[in-house]
């Protein structure tokens, strides 16, 4: 499950879902090795009932999240895309008959 998937599907629990929709995707994230978000989700249930307002919390987090980690990227790929103009002026530099 990508991270727009996840939002969605953690929105839609907030706004229509009970709280055996929020525990069955807490399972179902587990299963797929995201504990940290499973754990998160399975907190915003207590004695049966949904903390609404906490997974639209969780939700918008996320998205942070996914929005930080694709602007470090961004920045790592600019880095290197320098780094390869760098390379190949040095090298047409040197392949250049003088």
């Amino acid at each position: 499950m990508n991270a727009t998937e996840l939002i969605e599907e953690i929105q839609l629990i907030a706004e229509a879902g009970d709280a055996e929709d929020a525990l069955d995707l807490s399972r179902r994230l587990i299963r797929k090795d995201s504990v940290k978000r499973a754990i998160d989700v399975r907190r915003t249930v207590s004695n049966g009932v949904i903390n609404r307002d906490g997974l639209r919390k969780l939700a918008v987090q996320i998205a942070e999240y996914e929005v930080e980690q694709s602007m470090r990227m961004l920045k790592a790929q600019e880095a290197l895309i320098r780094e390869i103009g760098a390379i190949a002026r040095i090298t047409r530099q040197l392949t250049l008959p003088a």
